[in-house]
């Protein structure tokens, strides 16, 4: 396909990268003529310097004939124009990254009318997943499948689990609940296991299980932890702006640390939580607000190394939980080497979702993607398909007769509104729905799963 991506800051970069590894025709567009070099150099791509919303410049960068234009620079009001202008000269598909919370609802409105593909808005985004992990802490991670009928937990197994030791064939018989492990993090490598691969002290562990099985099965290993009441956040930014209008609906009290008056006044106006005006990096302002007791830290200001070092201070006051912001793509596994577990990242989840919504234009008729996530360092995709027609060779076959490429594990079908966690007996059908574990990039149609 022929895409134009204009805004070559972090996440426009990594969009490039991915989708010029994926063999598509890419133009980046920046008023940065140096961060256009640095993204060239690392992958085939054609750069132009200038502004995205220039007609002239659009039409340089092909955008009559493109498939799809992303604009994604740090400033929403010229990312609206550049897709306006855009469609204006034929653009088939645009996307925009919209950030600002003033504009939530009028994108929403106006996403119609405006014949914009997609809106991306990466800080609601990230504060959703904070959202997730703090009703379940005893995972790192957690994306929802099946419009949140099926949950994909991460965690990371500890040194007195009593699961250590254990196959996944006996550990599935020993659990009377639906879940099946479907991939591994063990020393850096990503592992689609079978069933007689056993668990390890210190393996990150990605599950699938219905969404009301969640509790049970961190109950049953061990692992459970009480959701969380209470917690303290430093930095009054965006995601903790968004971020407050779900602690507001789960009744979860917060502490908000923000050295910004403005920002501080606004989180006090709107969401009446308690608002410290201070440094968030003085050791004695966060243990008076209780951080050695507090259920959960959450380190969210716009600094990804304030946020880091804050974390590690936290981590070393055994504080009960931790969710690191990391904006930078490139430093999200640095910082997990650190030994700061539960990393959440802005811009990776604006990428993950512009590639679905990239690889879902590129589906075949029989199957449409509906969600698509990196798991496990990105090392690992988990993708949800909707199956639109009959397909030779999967539908109705009993899974155990499938003839599946290496690292594809099928992790979950959802036939009539039915979870199935599967076995080599159960089959697919025309109209359901099926998540795909891989260790295989660019997967874009389900027949791909098959040799």
């Amino acid at each position: 396909m022929k895409i134009v991506i204009v805004g070559a800051g972090t996440v426009g970069a990594s969009i490039c990268i991915q989708l010029a590894e994926e063999g598509h025709d890419i133009t980046l567009v920046d008023l940065d003529g140096e961060a256009i070099a640095e993204t060239t150099n690392q992958c085939d791509v054609v750069g132009l310097e200038g502004n995205g919303a220039n007609i002239g410049l659009l039409r340089k960068a092909g955008a009559e004939k493109a498939d799809l234009l992303v604009a994604v620079t740090s400033e929403d009001e010229l990312n609206i124009l550049c897709c306006a202008a855009a469609q204006k000269l034929g653009t088939k598909n645009t996307v925009a990254r919209v950030r600002n919370p003033e504009y939530s609802e009028l994108m929403s409105l106006m996403q119609s009318d405006m014949n914009l593909s997609l809106t991306i808005n990466p800080e609601l985004a990230v504060a959703k997943e904070i959202y997730k992990t703090l009703r379940f802490p005893s995972a790192t991670k957690i994306d929802s499948f099946c419009r949140g009928r099926v949950e994909m937990a991460e965690f990371v197994v500890a040194q007195d689990s009593p699961i250590c030791g254990i196959s996944l064939n006996d550990l599935r018989s020993k659990l009377k609940i639906k879940f099946l492990i479907c991939a591994v993090l063990r020393e850096g490598e990503a592992i689609i296991p079978s069933g007689y691969f056993s668990i390890k002290a210190g393996d990150v562990i990605c599950f699938t299980v219905p969404d009301e099985e969640l509790s049970k099965f961190f109950k049953a290993i061990g692992a459970y932890k009480h959701p969380v009441r209470e917690v303290l956040i430093v930095g009054g930014g965006r995601t903790t702006y968004y971020l407050e209008e779900f602690l507001k609906q789960g009744k979860i009290k917060s502490t908000v640390v923000e050295k910004n008056r403005e920002l501080c006044r606004a989180l006090a106006e709107n969401y009446g939580c308690t608002v410290v005006c201070n440094d968030m990096t003085k050791q004695e302002v966060l243990l008076e607000e209780g951080l050695e007791s507090i259920d959960a830290f959450l380190a969210l200001s716009s600094e990804d190394e304030e946020n880091a070092i804050v974390s590690m201070y936290a981590k070393s006051c055994n504080a009960n939980k931790i969710i690191t912001m990391i904006k930078s793509v490139s430093y999200v596994e640095l910082f997990k080497s650190a030994g700061l577990e539960g990393i959440v990242s802005p811009n990776s989840s604006t990428a993950s979702q512009i590639l679905r919504f990239v690889r879902s234009m590129a589906s075949t008729g029989d199957s449409e993607i509906e969600s698509l996530y990196k798991l496990m360092d990105d090392k690992v995709e988990a993708l949800e398909f909707l199956i639109k027609e009959n397909i030779d060779a999967l539908t109705d076959i009993p899974l155990k007769e499938l003839k599946l490429e290496k690292g594809i594990l099928i992790a979950c079908i959802v036939h009539d509104d039915k979870v199935i966690i599967p076995t080599g007996n159960d089959v697919i059908r025309k109209g359901d729905t099926v998540i795909i574990v891989t260790t295989t990039e660019q997967i874009k149609s389900i027949k791909e799963i098959l040799r």
